[in-house]
């Protein structure tokens, strides 16, 4: 009993200590096709970049996880590669030429939103976002 109780304890410390990342999971719709790849970027509390990547997005039902250690406020960005070329591509005036979403569903007309417009709050293990793809005509 003792040695289970040991175990136990060790168990839940270590997964204190070790298990510090949280899964961000993103659902994606909007794309201008499936499978499409998407660029995240995850923004701590201060708008440091804390986490960049690519995801292949197969469908807009799916919801896809990355694992960051995010604190209790956070926000994510994430835009189209619709040409693969592994950045935004941006047209006169410097606007966006492909798809693009901020967390908590904010949005600017011709500009991006401020990142206190974009957090959202840590939920348990796991925080659920879904985002909608959009272009810079959307209002």
């Amino acid at each position: 009993m003792i040695q289970t109780v040991f175990l136990l304890c060790c168990t839940l410390a270590a997964n204190a200590v070790l298990g510090q990342n949280h899964n961000i999971a993103m659902k994606i719709q909007g794309a201008s096709k499936y499978p499409a790849r998407i660029a995240y970027e995850v923004l701590n509390f201060d708008a440091v970049s804390i986490a960049v990547g690519f995801i292949d997005v197969q469908d807009e039902y799916t919801f896809y996880e990355i694992a960051v250690d995010v604190s209790e406020l956070f926000a994510v960005q994430i835009y189209e590669d619709a040409n693969g070329n592994s950045k935004l591509d941006r047209g006169l005036f410097t606007q966006p030429l492909e798809k693009y979403a901020f967390s908590n569903n904010a949005w600017q007309a011709f500009s991006k939103p401020e990142v206190g417009e974009m957090f959202v709050q840590k939920t348990g293990l796991k925080t659920l976002l879904t985002f909608t793809l959009k272009s810079v005509t959307n209002f």
